[in-house]
């Protein structure tokens, strides 16, 4: 017994101490966005890792290459993300004037690309709130805030269902490396494993299946009627074996970040699908 209700003060106290991080954002106010008055078609990504990578690997240009010769007006692509950021943080990143709260990070706020009123808005969200046991009400929560004000600004979202990916891929962690470099790595991991698993059991989430994220976010937009208001992309319409995938489409070292021929594929279904709706 006595064991019991240590350990129920130990999680209590560290429940408290994490709570913070389980309450979803305030909604920020609204700022004016200014139309541009050529005709070119805009696009910009914002969102966690699978828009930083897809930055990093000049995806911007990829993306452009594949949709321009499918409309008949220039395209311009621009993007943003930032690896490990879950929907709360994503919507906060869309805000300049939450820049404290992310000192160090001007560089991933996303309120320049929005201020330029593009015609479009990939949105990579939810990868995260999975692995870090937020619940699909902090994912769904968070969710549309980020709808609600691209809708307002007059830009339309183009939601990228949740693919199937492996949340909880082991690391290689050399334990019998005991560099001060891997002892912090040792560290990190730890302190994130238990902060997460924790963050899971308190609100009833599985870090292990993106699923019942998915279909939470999917049931919101039809039951808000949203669903009419953004380009839906569904995994059955590029991704449907998520990192099962035969095309080898993964980063085989982790399977939850796509390489360079997966983002090629993910292009191309994003660009037929934006010049279709364009049209």
């Amino acid at each position: 017994m006595l064991i019991v209700l240590l350990g129920i003060m130990v999680v209590t106290g560290v429940a408290v101490c994490y709570r913070p991080a389980f309450i979803p954002a305030e909604e920020q106010p609204f700022y004016p966005v200014t139309a541009s008055q050529d005709d070119t078609l805009r696009v910009i990504m914002i969102g966690d890792s699978w828009v930083h990578i897809h930055e990093r690997l000049r995806g911007d240009s990829i993306l452009y290459a594949m949709l321009q010769p499918k409309v008949s007006v220039p395209v311009k692509v621009m993007s943003r993300g930032r690896g490990g950021a879950n929907s709360k943080e994503i919507y906060y990143y869309m805000f300049s004037a939450k820049g404290d709260e992310y000192p160090g990070e001007a560089d991933r706020c996303t309120q320049p690309l929005i201020e330029q009123k593009p015609d479009y808005c990939i949105i990579s969200a939810g990868i995260n709130d999975v692995v870090q046991g937020k619940g699909v009400d902090f994912y769904c929560h968070n969710y549309l805030l980020i709808l609600r004000l691209l809708l307002h600004q007059g830009i339309r979202p183009v939601v990228l269902e949740l693919p199937t990916v492996v949340t909880n891929h082991p690391h290689d962690y050399h334990f019998f490396d005991i560099s001060d470099e891997n002892l912090q790595f040792l560290k990190e991991q730890i302190t994130y494993k238990f902060g997460y698993g924790l963050a899971a059991l308190i609100n009833g989430a599985d870090r292990n299946k993106v699923d019942g994220y998915r279909h939470a976010l999917r049931l919101t937009l039809e039951k808000t009627g949203l669903i009419d208001s953004v380009l839906y992309i569904g995994i059955n319409e590029w991704n449907p074996d998520g990192y099962r995938d035969s095309r080898q489409l993964y980063v085989v070292e982790d399977y939850m970040h796509l390489n360079l021929k997966g983002y090629y594929v993910l292009d191309s279904c994003y660009a037929a699908k934006i010049a279709e709706d364009w049209k």
